[in-house]
């Protein structure tokens, strides 16, 4: 099984910024960023780091305790997993650009492409898709650390049926669904979205077959973000699909879309205008070396840079979707039958 210790690693810093501790805050960022220094005595309730210790098992692995029950205010804030760290990059809610980057170590998840999404409680599910034997290992991160402290993941255990996912992602329903890859990680021979309908936190992955997308417009689909209508609204469906680099305006059911851009590599989503003071919605990017975008909607203008993440175990240090809260939204996809 996975070993369930995460040891902080440190901090990587945007050029020009200080760090203290094992977080820091950009001056000017728009307010105290979760889990920093500044905003350490109250943290507690936000990330989970005040409350609660998970039981530890005498080899280190977590024990049993799952709870969920906390609920993390919603931050503009994003996720990504890769090799052995787990990063967190916190967003300013003044103007969206880098207000933090933390990371946390991770021993154990087999080095491949990391799936990630946030639950509605704050939590993180993620799901490594092994480059040694091709199945998919499911994990659960119930209290995501925000300040680079010890952290504790729970094994689900492995994708039935040998399914290759490529991508999760979480609607607006809470429901959770995985990007089955197909055939291989390169063509659409076999793509489908499906839906989850057993109790996955406790490794029943019963799922149902949303859509074909064996002649989707895209590819192959490495992760699935969500979409900003004309009134700058987030959608969960259509959504935003990223292709190796290659980004659609996309309905997960129908298959169709169109291309709109290019940026980043395997990482995308959107964060609605209420976390941001400008109440304007926002898409993030991140590509194969960690380095995070900025996406305008609609026209579509890429950033620069505004951050790179930590060199990382395995093949690439941003081979990873990424991961956010969802905020509201009305759901597009069918009905569970």
């Amino acid at each position: 099984s996975f070993l369930g210790v995460w040891i902080a690693l440190g901090v990587f810093a945007p050029a020009g910024c200080s760090t203290a501790g094992s977080s820091y805050e950009v001056d000017g960022s728009g307010g105290d960023v979760p889990g920093s220094d500044a905003d350490s005595g109250s943290d507690a309730g936000q990330s989970g780091q005040g409350g609660e210790t998970d039981a530890q098992d005498t080899d280190g692995s977590a024990g049993a305790d799952t709870d969920t029950g906390w609920s993390a205010p919603k931050f503009p804030e994003v996720w990504y997993s890769s090799g052995d760290a787990l990063v967190h990059i916190a967003l300013s809610e003044a103007d969206g650009s880098v207000a933090s980057l933390t990371q946390s170590a991770i021993a154990g998840l087999p080095i491949g492409q990391n799936c990630i999404t946030m639950l509605d409680d704050g939590s993180l599910v993620g799901a490594r898709l092994s480059d040694a034997d091709n199945l998919t290992y499911f994990y659960h991160v119930a209290r995501p650390p925000r300040d680079g402290s010890p952290a504790v993941y729970k094994d689900l255990g492995i994708m039935p049926d040998e399914i290759m996912l490529e991508g999760l992602y979480t609607d607006c329903d809470g429901r959770l669904y995985g990007m089955d890859t197909g055939a291989d990680v390169g063509g659409t021979q076999g793509n489908r979205l499906l839906r989850f309908l057993g109790d996955y936190l406790e490794g029943d992955f019963a799922y149902e077959v949303v859509s074909d997308l064996s002649t989707a417009v895209v590819a192959d689909i490495d992760d699935m973000g969500p979409g900003i209508d004309a009134g700058g609204q987030i959608t969960d469906n259509p959504g935003l699909a990223i292709d190796t680099g290659n980004i659609y305006d996309f309905d997960y059911v129908t298959g169709t879309g169109t291309a709109v851009a290019t940026g980043g590599t395997w990482g995308i989503h959107a964060l609605g205008g209420e976390l941001f003071d400008d109440k304007t919605a926002r898409i993030y990017l991140l590509s194969r070396n960690a380095e995070l975008f900025e996406l305008t909607p609609g026209t579509y203008e890429l950033s620069d840079v505004l951050v790179t993440g930590p060199a990382t175990t395995g093949n690439w240090n941003g081979w990873s979707g990424i991961a956010g809260p969802l905020t509201d939204c009305e759901s597009g996809f069918p009905p569970v039958i």
